[in-house]
């Protein structure tokens, strides 16, 4: 007998749709390497004029996250993202055809307005359209596939931007993002709500006053800002520094571990799905990311291939996230789910210049001290791991939901 396909043609075409909308993201956050230069040179700016026109966009997402969390649960993903997306599209024209600095400022602003509620909307688009046992691995096929758009970001768009005309490339960027505005539009639907409740539950101060979410939520802290703080930014210095790597060769590994958060995402969508404890696998993970960087903080002199493979265990293990995300949507009653889910992206978020400039806070302090290279490195990843490890006692006193496994 044929193997029935488990998702309807409208699950797939919502998946798809949720898949662009990180990928959109994923490109934008991940192109300021890449056009930094080239503005540099095109416009003389300062380093930090540059500066402030690639962090404006995450400032703008983190004011305007509460209002479109409400909104997510007021009145629906569809109308919600549908906006953003055209934010972001009419940002995007601004970027590729300003003539100036100021043009260049405000269409950052548009792009991080516009992004702002990508994450919590597809939670809501996610769990409104399939079953509650399949959150997590559709969570995980997101970013997955929506791991493309950071990857477009990088080298392609430097290719791209070596061979074609400014306008050219993020003319282009625009004209898909209002084609996926358009299929938001026409795609997303409200869905079926599995657990209905009124829309007077609540809001962000309700949430924060619930034991459970708080919980959720401190380990929330210490998801995305150990990955970025790696391969984002201290990844590299410590390859070249303490593991003797030259800048292409630490290029490459960081991109392996770039790939590791791919793959991750993918497995622990699996491991939602089919393990009996979420809750377990979570603890698990966040053990290991702990203990690996303990490792990298405690033993001096490793080998650099041991060096290589803790560092994958770290950045693979912290997409925890994905089953972090499942056991909210567990626990939130999904009139507030838009809500629940913009404050846990906004933890998320917050923590990662914290945790970066913590991170090099520790190194000054080794260098003051008068240690080496590899101590200071050794100190910042024991203090890494050490915050991933209390977070995730916090996390431990948590509920474990039983599981709908059907």
């Amino acid at each position: 007998m044929a193997r029935t396909f488990p998702f309807s043609k409208q699950q797939v075409i919502v998946l798809l749709v949720c898949v662009g909308i990180f990928a959109l993201g994923q490109f934008h956050r991940a192109s300021g390497a890449v056009f930094t230069p080239i503005l540099m040179d095109r416009f003389t700016l300062s380093a930090a004029s540059i500066g402030g026109l690639v962090s404006v966009m995450y400032f703008a997402n983190i004011v305007v996250q509460m209002p479109f969390g409400a909104a997510l649960d007021r009145i629906g993903p569809r109308p919600v993202l549908t906006v953003c997306v055209l934010l972001i599209a009419f940002g995007s024209v601004l970027f590729a055809f300003g003539t100036g600095f100021e043009a260049l400022f405000v269409s950052r602003i548009l792009i991080g307005i516009g992004t702002a509620a990508m994450a919590a909307a597809t939670h809501v688009i996610i769990a409104r359209n399939f079953a509650p046992r399949d959150f997590g691995y559709i969570s995980g096929l997101v970013v997955t596939l929506g791991g493309i758009g950071g990857l477009l970001g990088t080298y392609p768009l430097a290719f791209a931007l070596e061979r074609a005309p400014w306008p050219v490339v993020f003319g282009f960027v625009a004209l898909a993002a209002f084609v996926l505005a358009g299929t938001v539009l026409r795609a997303v639907q409200p869905g079926v709500r599995a657990r209905e409740v009124g829309p007077e539950a609540g809001g962000f101060l309700s949430l924060l006053r619930d034991a459970e979410f708080r919980k959720i939520l401190a380990l929330g802290i210490v998801t995305y800002g150990p990955i970025t703080t790696i391969t984002g930014l201290w990844g590299g210095p410590y390859l070249q520094d303490v593991a003797g790597f030259s800048a292409e060769g630490a290029g490459a590994v960081l991109l392996v571990l770039f790939g590791a958060t791919i793959f991750g995402a993918a497995a622990f969508g699996q491991m939602d799905r089919h393990f009996a404890s979420r809750k377990r696998v979570i603890l698990g993970a966040v053990l290991a990311s702990s203990f690996s960087l303990a490792v990298l903080a405690g033993v001096p002199g490793l080998p650099v291939p041991l060096v290589i493979g803790l560092l994958l265990i770290a950045v693979f293990a912290q997409q925890f996230f994905i089953a972090l995300g499942a056991h909210m949507r567990r626990v939130v009653p999904d009139a507030m789910l838009g809500r629940a889910s913009t404050l846990l992206a906004l933890v998320s978020v917050a923590a990662i210049p914290l945790m970066q400039i913590g991170f090099g806070a520790v190194l000054d302090i080794g260098a003051r001290a008068g240690f080496g290279a590899q101590v200071q490195y050794r100190m910042a990843f024991g203090c890494l791991g050490a915050m991933i490890f209390a977070c995730g006692l916090v996390y431990a006193t948590a509920r474990n939901v039983d599981e709908e496994r059907v």
